[in-house]
């Protein structure tokens, strides 16, 4: 058999991308698996150097706080940076040799930290003891010693001393401790009270010499320049990777070149090859398919659907979709979205081509299941059927195992897919379950024209000035005197009517009214306290922090009226702030350093993070007046508003109690440590501020 010049050439090009393709999975394989290896052992060094120094801190703020894991995150970490010393890539490859160097004065670091880490845990052991001891026998001094008497108070106020400084890890609360000593032990005392003031001067003697060196090593630890030394480490290693990196691109683009090539000819002996009724046949297939078919899935698409279903005497559809579809297609790709739709796709072809029911690719991640002759009820159990074969498995997306979750609607009323993706919108925006059956009770036409109705409303008051603030009284719960008014948002119509925020805010919150409706309390609001004597507060949500024009207009009012800034607080909406922590801590950061107050407002309203609460340098927490109340009539209200307290005092903030509506739950949140109430039992919100 005799090949023709153009089949010899696309051999040759084929096999010699073989080779190279092979040689490149090689080369590619080890660099990936080396990179990803270093890399985990770098994060791992930083993750450990973290925890060490979060532990140190607990160590340092809480007596009873259980060191075993700084012990074993030293030992990890030492191992884990002999591992990386050790790799065969740091150790054989010259090019990495800068970084073999970085590393072994890490380890020389390291190690040098770790000597700091263990004479700290040596002496807060000591300290914590002392600690423990000085707490636990202050009151037994009134066993030895008259109530007030001079000794009394001396030992009060060392042990308040001692107690101050390790709180504020300030060793200056010390500086008089030693004359303060050699006062107390100066005195006479008898054969009784002589022993237990020994016993004192030996733990006061010991904080006087240690506490010192302890603040110093400690300071050294959470000062430590070891995190930023890995992290350049890291970042010599990803630039020395780069080289590499530019070889397995050039590697790949000569094989995409020779890939190419082959495919080229190839193509060109093929189309000499086929014969022109046989070509046009094919493309007649191909065009008839991609006419009924969705490219992606294989699954006949909506062109396919609108036929079917115009055919159909008595259709049913059930419509799903993947919910935060959107957020898998942005965070891991197109390409792993475009997967997942594809494995879907395969499960609803399986299911459904045993059972009745046609399967339609609609757009996106929606897809649609068509019936005939089925009542919606049968449907629904399908489709419950449905949920489980879906939701109930892991999915591989980006390398990570994950599960999703679906909506799905049902509908018999036509046109199908309108009103069944009018049932899956009113579902997202009220989820009750993963599935609703269309009624006309759900078309939210009559809602999207009452929005508009409200919109305009809105308009027209900002235009004419009938956006104003009431202003509702924050009592102190022991002395019962106001201290501060919250602002309320509350819109007047043209007769005079008053509409609660509720009536309206929810619809301004999709337009861009909802700013200028924050800009114009913050105008109004500042100005009204301008000349008077209290503090106040004005709500923000996370939107508000995200637009420029607000920040400015509330810094220009600032500059307007800079007495009021020390007497202005900002009450964040805790279920929103959790969207952005790092700008709301910038946000807190510059309006504490202008002297403004800041409180969560609503907390514990179904999106509390305990967690995010201690990060935040607050002063006050609002708690949701939908625990409140029903606190003195449920005993789950009371369990959380208790367990919030307990957060609260620890940080030792302001709390505050909204919805407080009788002398009983104010009973109530008193014996629970709540220092601030609000609700109509104390007064109710009005256009200019009432006295108590």
């Amino acid at each position: 058999m005799r090949f023709s010049y153009s089949t010899i050439a696309a051999l040759t090009v084929g096999i010699i991308s073989i080779i190279m393709l092979v040689y490149y999975y090689s080369v590619e394989k080890d660099f990936r698996q080396n990179f990803k290896t270093i890399s985990a052992q770098f994060n791992s060094l930083q993750k450990q150097q973290e925890h060490i120094s979060y532990g140190v801190l607990q160590g340092a703020l809480f007596a009873y706080y259980n060191q075993d894991s700084i012990a074993r995150d030293r030992n990890s970490i030492k191992t884990v940076v002999f591992s990386l010393y050790q790799h065969p890539l740091i150790q054989t490859e010259k090019h990495y040799e800068p970084l073999k160097e970085t590393i072994s004065h890490l380890k020389i670091e390291i190690e040098t930290y770790i000597e700091l880490v263990e004479h700290y845990l040596m002496i807060n052991a000591g300290i914590k003891n002392s600690m423990v001891f000085l707490s636990s026998h202050e009151v037994k001094s009134l066993e030895y010693f008259q109530p007030g008497s001079k000794s009394v108070r001396a030992i009060h106020d060392i042990i308040d001393s001692v107690v101050q400084a390790k709180r504020l890890l300030d060793d200056s609360y010390l500086e008089t401790l030693s004359l303060r000593i050699q006062q107390f032990e100066s005195e006479s005392y008898t054969k009784e009270q002589a022993e237990y003031v020994a016993q004192l001067l030996i733990h006061f003697k010991y904080l006087q010499k240690n506490y010192s060196l302890y603040i110093n090593i400690f300071s050294k630890i959470m000062n430590s320049s070891l995190r930023n030394n890995l992290e350049k480490a890291q970042q010599q290693f990803e630039q020395l990777s780069e080289d590499d990196i530019t070889y397995l691109n050039t590697l790949a683009i000569s094989l995409f070149v020779l890939i190419f090539m082959a495919i080229l000819t190839i193509t060109i002996l093929l189309y000499r090859l086929q014969k022109e009724n046989i070509k046009l046949v094919n493309l007649h297939e191909q065009l008839n398919y991609t006419l009924q078919h969705d490219v992606l899935t294989g699954l006949l698409n909506r062109h396919s659907y609108e036929i079917s279903v115009s055919q159909l005497d008595k259709p049913v559809i059930l419509l799903l979709n993947i919910s935060r579809f959107k957020l898998i297609n942005d965070f891991y790709g197109v390409d792993s979205g475009d997967k997942l739709l594809i494995e879907i796709s395969n499960i609803l072809i399986n299911k459904f081509n045993q059972e009745a029911g046609t399967c339609y690719r609609i757009s996106g991640d929606e897809f649609a299941i068509v019936f005939e002759g089925l009542k919606t009820q049968e449907v629904g159990k399908i489709a419950n059927g449905v949920s489980e074969l879906l939701t109930n498995r892991n999915y591989i997306i980006a390398d990570v195992e994950q599960i999703i979750s679906i909506n799905m609607a049902i509908s018999d009323t036509k046109p199908l897919l309108e009103t069944a993706d009018m049932a899956l919108k009113q579902l997202k925006l009220r989820p009750i379950g993963n599935l609703i059956h269309y009624s006309k009770e759900l078309d939210v036409k009559e809602k999207i024209r009452s929005n508009i109705e409200i919109t305009q409303i809105l308009h027209d008051a900002l235009n004419e000035n009938r956006i104003i603030p009431y202003y509702q009284p924050i009592v102190d719960l022991k002395t019962r005197e106001i201290v501060k008014y919250e602002a309320l948002v509350r819109l007047k119509l043209k007769d005079g009517t008053i509409l609660s925020p509720i009536q309206f805010l929810p619809v301004a919150q999709q337009t861009p009214l909802y700013h200028e409706i924050t800009r114009v309390m913050i105008s109004k609001t500042i100005a009204y306290f301008s000349d008077k004597t209290y503090r106040f507060s004005i709500n923000f949500s996370m939107s508000d922090l995200e637009d420029e024009g607000i920040i400015n207009t509330l810094i220009d009012h600032f500059t307007t009226y800079p007495d009021i800034v020390s007497r202005m607080d900002i009450e964040l909406l805790e279920s929103e702030m959790l969207t952005d922590m790092d700008k709301v801590k910038n946000f807190i950061f510059e309006l504490k350093k202008l002297g403004c107050g800041i409180s969560i407002d609503d907390f514990g309203s179904g999106y509390s993070n305990f967690s995010n609460l201690t990060e935040l340098n607050l002063d006050a927490v609002k708690i949701d007046g939908s625990l409140i109340k029903e606190i003195n009539h449920s005993p789950e209200h009371f369990k959380t508003v208790k367990a919030i307290m307990s957060l609260v005092n620890e940080m030792d903030v302001e709390s505050i109690a909204e919805f407080v509506q009788d002398e009983a739950s104010a009973q109530i949140l008193s014996e629970l440590g709540v220092t601030h109430v609000q609700g109509y039992f104390f007064g109710k919100p009005d256009e200019f501020i009432v006295e108590l």
